[in-house]
């Protein structure tokens, strides 16, 4: 006999099997609540106090439904209906009332109860089913919520590509972090996405609907980044025609995102941290305190602990904003991504300019992971734009690419005596077979006459170095 369920059946059997709790001091309602609820399949919970439904709700996983009396011996139903939607709990509640109070059920609706049950209890039926559509509407609420979560979730990660395990816990951080109030340091070579981040924290957290402002601290030169930051009152220097906000008071309410803080002047760090410490700030030229609501969010590509070291870097302000760091990992440490970067940016840009989908072969891809990124994900997604545009066919191999990176001599004669002797051969066989066969017009014939290296040699490193020419693509 078969006996096995399917993910569906499954799923409504996990339904029909829910917790509820019952809070009414009177012992005959609380049986008659366990006997129908038991009848139906589900748990009950069945307590007499106030005081005993909050210490179950700090102690117990949340019930799927709350039965809940209006008169309890320590206090009022509708008050404990209120504060539990003040602190978040949003299963659905029944309301039992005495004595046919018709006022105080139309109260209790109006706070977000599903439904009332008036004592004394006459029809069970007529209760059951009520708890049924009550539970039903929970699990709609809550699979809403989730997916609202996901689409939420997916919008604010845009652009944050990666499923190594040093993203994940990126993930996992810009998560957590996103609805604490505290400042957070994202740490990470240039190019790794610093920014993105930021944004992404800001648009899971609950100012997603305020201003998001970035601001380069390196960008900017020390009098104008502190004016820029802070403002400045009419006066306060030559040109400063009108008083000026800056953008501190700009993001009020919002988030600010100061990146490369490590290159701010010593002047400015002291006013930053009198904005992280005491949320106020002062316009150049002014002696009155503005109040500001901002939250902070900082980035480097420095060690701020050895500018610390150094002298070059504030600590009081470093062990401020050093609340939550988020160490962004280099392209060299996520390699196994590059699959996913490479197939993500050749989609959008293909899109973008309105081309058809160019695809990249196994052994491109191979070869792009061989190679090293120093400029991170913003290098190999400005590499994939270009071979996107300068490429004419819809496949992309290994041997197409070597005449789409941009290197200078030096920065080829660096990589080459990089590392050890078999990969710089390996580097370097690459780059001269490669050339050979581009200046030979693919005629293995006329390549060997040119080289001097015997046409089977050289067909031998084609295969071994997986180079293709247009007569075996």
């Amino acid at each position: 006999m078969d006996i096995s369920i399917n993910h569906n059946e499954a799923d409504i059997i996990s339904k029909l099997s829910s917790t509820v709790l019952v809070v009414d001091d009177e012992a005959f309602a609380r049986r008659f609540f366990s006997t129908i609820l038991e009848e139906e399949g589900h748990k009950c919970a069945a307590i007499a106090t106030s005081k005993e439904c909050f210490d179950y709700l700090k102690s117990k996983p949340l019930p799927d439904l709350i039965i809940l009396d209006i008169r309890l011996p320590d206090g009022n139903g509708l008050q404990v209906l209120k504060e539990l939607r003040e602190f978040g709990i949003n299963v659905p509640i029944i309301i039992v009332t005495a004595y046919g109070s018709i006022s105080d059920a139309v109260g209790a609706m109006k706070m977000g109860a599903f439904d009332y049950f008036s004592k004394p209890f006459e029809d069970a039926n007529k209760i059951k089913i009520s708890i049924r559509k009550a539970l039903e509407y929970g699990w709609l609420e809550n699979e809403n919520r989730m997916l609202r979560n996901q689409l939420k979730s997916r919008e604010a990660f845009q652009g944050i590509i990666g499923k190594s395990k040093r993203m994940q816990s990126v993930y996992e951080l810009i998560r957590k972090s996103a609805n604490v109030a505290t400042t957070v340091l994202i740490e990470g070579q240039s190019g790794t996405g610093k920014e993105l981040v930021a944004r992404a924290i800001h648009h899971l957290s609950n100012r997603r609907e305020k201003t998001f402002i970035p601001v380069n601290c390196a960008a900017l030169p020390e009098a104008l980044l502190e004016s820029a930051l802070f403002g400045y009152e009419k006066g306060s220097f030559t040109g400063a025609a009108k008083t000026t906000r800056g953008f501190f008071e700009e993001a009020h309410g919002g988030t600010l995102f100061l990146d490369e803080i490590g290159d701010a002047p010593a002047s400015v760090q002291v006013k930053v941290l009198r904005a992280v410490e005491y949320g106020v700030i002062y316009r150049v030229g002014s002696t009155k305190p503005i109040s500001l609501d901002v939250r902070l969010l900082f980035a480097t590509n420095k060690s701020l602990s050895a500018e610390v070291a150094e002298g070059r870097f504030r600590n009081d302000l470093y062990y401020r904003i050093n609340v939550v760091k988020i160490n962004l990992p280099s392209l060299e440490e996520c390699k196994d991504d590059i699959p996913l970067l490479v197939d993500s940016f050749a989609a959008d840009y293909c899109a973008k300019v309105g081309v058809e989908k160019k695809n990249f072969s196994e052994d491109a891809i191979t070869y792009l992971i061989s190679r090293k990124w120093p400029g991170n994900v913003r290098e190999l997604k400005n590499f994939i734009s270009r071979v996107i545009v300068l490429h004419s066919g819809r496949m992309v191999r290994a041997s197409d690419l070597s005449r789409y990176f941009e290197e200078d001599g030096s920065q080829k004669s660096e990589s080459l005596f990089d590392g050890e002797y078999h990969k710089a051969k390996e580097q370097f066989d690459r780059k001269y077979f490669e050339r050979l066969i581009e200046k030979s017009g693919d005629d293995l014939n006329i390549a060997a006459k040119q080289s001097g290296v015997h046409i089977a040699t050289i067909y031998r490193k084609l295969d071994a170095l997986s180079i293709r020419t247009k007569k075996t693509k």
